[in-house]
């Protein structure tokens, strides 16, 4: 949806994180007011269970769309393109050019850090130790090619 309107030209890595966060606070508190509204809970309390829900639900949605983010800068960073398939339209989208800044960079790792904390759902979400080892290996390999990134003109 982000990169449809400007024809698949670049890929805004601020841009594209602030759309995550926003599409994801939506998402839960659409879920939620659906729900409570079902419930018949009161304006007030609504507001309060869906701003609960959105900060227990937040972090673990937002981990996960800041990986997929991640992983297109990966990808780009080692082949200098990054491939989109558009199936509804039948066609591949090549995007050549990543705008970032070291700041952004800094956002993506803090998050994909936490996610490498033990204690993190991701973390735990791997039930064999060696497919958690293959991934925590990917993590770092995605980790490596952000930090890689840093310094140049923020213009890929």
């Amino acid at each position: 949806d982000v990169l449809k309107p400007i024809g698949f030209g670049y890929f805004d890595v601020k841009g594209i994180m602030e759309f995550c966060k926003n599409h994801i606070i939506e998402g839960i508190r659409r879920e939620n007011e659906s729900f409570l509204k079902k419930e018949r809970v009161g304006k007030k309390l609504s507001e309060k269970l869906i701003q609960e829900n959105i900060d227990i639900m937040f972090p673990s949605r937002y981990g996960t769309a800041v990986l997929l983010v991640a992983e297109c800068l990966a990808e780009f960073s080692k082949k200098g393109v990054f491939v989109i398939e558009d199936y509804e339209a039948g066609a591949e989208m090549k995007i050549t050019e990543f705008i970032f800044t070291d700041s952004v960079l800094d956002e993506l790792l803090e998050e994909l850090h936490k996610m490498l904390d033990p204690d993190h759902d991701a973390y735990t979400s791997w039930f064999e130790e060696d497919t958690r080892q293959q991934w925590i290996a990917h993590m770092k390999m995605v980790c490596d090619s952000i930090e890689g990134l840093k310094g140049g003109d923020g213009r890929g």
